[in-house]
């Protein structure tokens, strides 16, 4: 039976910073995502809405820690609140997706599971919600890793860049190619070159994959 890649979709927020990066505004209680920093909506909400007509709020998980639980229920309280899941401890990105992943399997063997952080600002919703579900159908038929690409708009030393490589064919409008090789934060001359150069994107820190 041929499924829908979108009803095979678990997403997961990734809501367990650190509060550190907008102090004394921030705290560990309250975090940059859980502040009403780009409108009257927390970036959390606002994150989680992004995928409101895409999957269903039954599809939408958020990682955060027991220090944020309480401010993070009271910010998304139209998620079930079985779906909020505070981790014991701070573990950074890769035991969050281990998690993520057991978790979408036990709900489905065949999930597809997408990482996303919390704080991300998304201007073209439409071209996002386009790009989610061409990404989710393309990983549904070849397991893979996929991470998106933002074209740099500058020579940014604040972000890891994605070598980009050769064009893999997709049915969707979204190009979609092998990554080379990630480079974490380049010094000053690197992203220059890697600015003018056009071979390189920065990192989303969003991902897909299969369960």
């Amino acid at each position: 039976m041929i499924t829908n890649p979108l009803d095979r979709l678990c997403v997961f927020i990734m809501a367990g910073g650190s509060g550190e990066r907008f102090w004394p505004a921030s705290r560990t209680a309250t975090p940059k995502h859980l502040l009403k920093l780009l409108g009257d909506q927390t970036l959390l909400e606002q994150t989680v809405r992004r995928f409101e007509g895409v999957v269903s709020f039954e599809q939408i998980f958020v990682l955060t820690n027991v220090a944020q639980l309480e401010a993070t229920l009271q910010a998304v309280p139209f998620l079930p609140s079985a779906n909020i899941i505070a981790e014991p401890a701070k573990r950074d990105t890769a035991p969050a997706a281990a998690l993520a992943t057991g978790i979408a399997m036990a709900r489905r063997p065949d999930a597809i599971v997408a990482l996303f952080p919390a704080d991300a600002m998304i201007h073209d919703l439409n071209g996002f919600r386009r790009q989610l579900g061409e990404a989710a159908a393309y990983v549904a038929e070849n397991p893979s890793i996929l991470t998106f690409s933002i074209t740099p708009t500058h020579a940014s030393t604040g972000f890891g860049y994605l070598q980009l490589g050769r064009s893999l064919p997709s049915a969707g409008a979204s190009r979609i190619v092998t990554v080379e090789r990630f480079i974490e934060k380049p010094d000053a001359a690197r992203a220059g070159e890697f600015f003018l150069g056009k071979n390189h994107g920065w990192n989303a820190g969003m991902f897909l994959w299969q369960a």
